[in-house]
């Protein structure tokens, strides 16, 4: 199972890819000749809306008796289930498949440089829901928007849209060795 989901989703990004490789190859050559820049200008941005996902996390969970959203409950049990394959999934495939989706081709899209954030930010939260939410499911996905508002905050000052890969591949990775060693 990890190797045929694994090789379908390989063969989703390559599409996904190849699709939008001269905008690509011209991203990856700005974010190569910034990345420091990027990195330690960002990072603050970054951790700011980690802390905002955090606390907006924490206020919903004490109104909603929900510790964790549908979306995170799911990821956790097909980590235990499929460990190899959801490695490659959030850290390298989601990253890569998200971060094009509701960053490079909305921004594509929306020329309002706020308005593509909070378009950008909503879309990525509720692409984090499961199928039949809860009213509760629907509050859980404000830090998700949270997030998705910081990414694309980032993607609209750097330019690239690695900068913002980098750090939702971070983010997961970071996410993910927690999940393996708190079980």
């Amino acid at each position: 199972k990890n190797l045929y989901l694994i090789l379908s989703n390989l063969s989703y990004l390559i599409i996904v890819v190849l699709v939008y490789y001269k905008e690509l190859k011209l991203d990856l050559k700005i974010y190569k000749k910034n990345f420091k820049e990027i990195f330690i200008k960002y990072l603050p941005v970054y951790v700011l809306g980690v802390v905002l996902m955090g606390v907006t996390n924490t206020i919903i969970s004490g109104f909603t008796n929900m510790n964790i959203s549908s979306n995170e409950s799911s990821v956790r049990e097909y980590i235990k289930l499929l460990p190899i394959y959801m490695s490659f999934s959030t850290v390298i495939y989601a990253p890569i498949v998200e971060e094009i989706t509701f960053r490079k081709i909305i921004k594509n899209i929306v020329d309002n440089k706020y308005l593509f954030v909070i378009v950008s930010g909503v879309m990525f939260g509720m692409v984090h829901l499961n199928i039949n939410p809860s009213i509760n499911d629907y509050l859980m996905i404000i830090p998700y928007i949270v997030m998705g508002l910081d990414f694309a905050y980032i993607y609209s000052k750097t330019d690239t849209i690695f900068s913002t890969i980098g750090f939702h591949m971070l983010h997961n990775l970071i996410l993910l060795i927690i999940q393996f060693i708190g079980g």
